[in-house]
């Protein structure tokens, strides 16, 4: 059975402004000197899955973007571009129900691209049981990660570690859990039966086909009903009026917390969502003094903080567990335990007239 891999790189990633913004999204930037977060993602995937079996699902307006990003890793035609943010349970659909139109048969895996993963061993050695596991079962498989401390900003996936299948890593999925408290976070990691929610999901074709139409029919019969005219001249016209019928849902509330035959891999790497301001750090590594720096920096008792200059010197004193991000246009200072905050400022930028520096 063939294996495609469907990186998603279509986020805006608003909880990292000013780096991630608008016009170019914290998957396509570069930190550290780093390639950016989609090219490592695809480097690593790359690894197990043919180049010409990768694809990229994106907004459409980061099309050139993207092309200009890729021209070397993958065939640009496979690249599939959303025509509106609706979610991971359009873009997963979408992509899923393309992907059976164009090869029928197959196991696919999707993959967020903005994910920092440090063990690259552990991290494809997941993917490819996952692959295996597709094969063998007609049930999805999520990879979570084995949690290493309590973290409040993840999702936890609760599994039934007394009954593997098929080997120690891989259980029965029995709840999923949103992001919890620290009290809560310190129980799940305790307890040995949760994992933290990476957001990858295996399976076969046919098996994502069949849960979407079971799970979510509007978003099956709406995208199958514009991928019968795929060859159409107006193609792009009707995916958009697709796209602007289809509720805003995640796949996991709208496909895998419905279904009850669900699978976990365990995976034992180093990762993070890199889902807000604090976790640069996870990035850009930490000093003696916990502070993760990139840029010119230079402080006095300064501890416990991310500091990221583009261009100029920022100076500090007396300052821990801060946020300062200069980029050439804004600068930003918040505290480490509001960096969750940030989307919701970027939305108060907008209300107020700010709208472009976002």
């Amino acid at each position: 059975m063939d294996k495609y891999a469907v990186i998603m790189a279509g986020g805006a990633g608003t909880r990292l402004w000013p780096l991630s913004r608008e016009h170019k999204p914290k998957q396509f930037i570069s930190v550290e000197g780093m390639s950016s977060m989609l090219e490592q993602t695809l480097a690593r995937i790359t690894e197990l899955i043919p180049p010409d079996k990768c694809f990229v699902i994106t907004n459409k307006n980061y099309a050139e973007l993207t092309r200009e990003v890729l021209k070397t890793i993958i065939p640009v035609q496979n690249i599939i571009l959303e025509p509106l943010r609706k979610n991971t349970g359009a873009c997963i659909s979408y992509a899923a129900l393309w992907l059976e139109r164009r090869f029928q048969t197959g196991s696919v895996c999707f993959i967020p691209a903005d994910s920092f993963v440090n063990n690259k061993y552990e991290y494809l050695n997941a993917i490819h049981q996952a692959y295996r596991e597709s094969i063998n079962s007609s049930a999805l498989t999520i990879i979570g990660v084995n949690p290493t401390y309590p973290a409040t900003g993840y999702g936890y996936i609760k599994i039934d570690p007394s009954k593997p299948s098929v080997s120690n890593h891989i259980s029965r999925v029995l709840q999923f859990k949103e992001k919890p408290d620290m009290a809560t976070a310190r129980t799940y990691v305790e307890s040995g039966a949760y994992l933290w929610n990476s957001g990858m999901v295996a399976g076969n074709l046919q098996t994502f086909r069949t849960g979407i139409q079971q799970h979510m029919p509007e978003h099956f019969n709406i995208l199958s009903a514009v991928l019968d005219q795929s060859d159409s001249p107006s193609y792009d016209s009707s995916i958009e009026e697709a796209y602007s019928q289809l509720p805003d849902i995640s796949f996991d509330n709208g496909v895998l917390e419905q279904s009850s035959s669900l699978t976990a891999i365990k995976g034992y790497f180093d990762w993070d969502d890199i889902g807000s301001l604090d976790s640069l750090a996870t990035m850009i590594g930490q000093d003696s003094s916990g502070n993760a720096v990139s840029g010119s920096h230079i402080g006095m008792d300064t501890h416990d903080s991310v500091i990221y200059s583009s261009d100029i010197l920022v100076t500090s004193i007396g300052v821990s567990n801060m946020i300062i991000i200069k980029t050439e246009d804004v600068l930003l200072v918040c505290p480490k335990e509001r960096a969750q905050d940030v989307k919701a400022f970027v939305q108060l930028l907008k209300r107020i007239g700010y709208g472009e520096r976002t």
